[in-house]
């Protein structure tokens, strides 16, 4: 119990060392641990497209063959750009373009020991989509996907194609 002379114990150094410490220490771990809760949970979705892992964007080197234009990254950019526009040709301006893959798609599996191998994610039924995730001046969040059946012929999507 406290007492009238025991406020100052509370502001001992050694107190607050043997107490507030280890009880930040905790509050820190409950958060994390509710963190990995929630990212273990389903993968988010916007506009239908189920996000995967990010995937960075970096300029090519050297020239890009026109017939591969499309499936380079910045070719990708230019169709999921048109196909946001035709989608939704009012939309306020473009602050943020983010490329993720296909949160549908199984991604890698690893396969060390001698357990049975795990069960792959489920797929729709199409080729694999790039994801391309906008965010508007306004403050809305828009996606868009681009299809690439092989690397010369790529184009902008509105849906998971069937």
């Amino acid at each position: 119990m406290l007492t009238y002379g025991s406020s100052r114990l509370l502001r001992d150094p050694r107190i607050i060392e043997l107490v507030a410490i280890p009880l930040l220490m905790c509050q820190v771990a409950m958060v994390l641990m509710l963190a990995g809760c929630n990212a273990s949970g389903t993968p988010p979705t916007v506009d239908g497209f189920t996000l995967g892992a990010y995937e960075a964007c970096s300029p090519p080197v050297g020239s890009i063959d026109p017939k591969y234009l499309g499936s380079s990254c910045g070719g990708m950019i230019d169709l999921a750009t048109a196909d946001l526009d035709t989608r939704y040709p009012s939309h306020a301006a473009v602050t943020s373009i983010k490329r993720y893959g296909d949160g549908t798609q199984p991604g890698p599996i690893e396969m060390t020991g001698n357990g049975p191998p795990p069960t792959p994610a489920p797929r729709h039924p199409g080729p694999d989509v790039t994801v391309f995730v906008f965010t508007l001046a306004d403050g809305s969040v828009r996606a868009t996907g681009v299809v690439c059946p092989d690397s010369a012929s790529c184009a902008g999507i509105s849906s998971y194609p069937n």
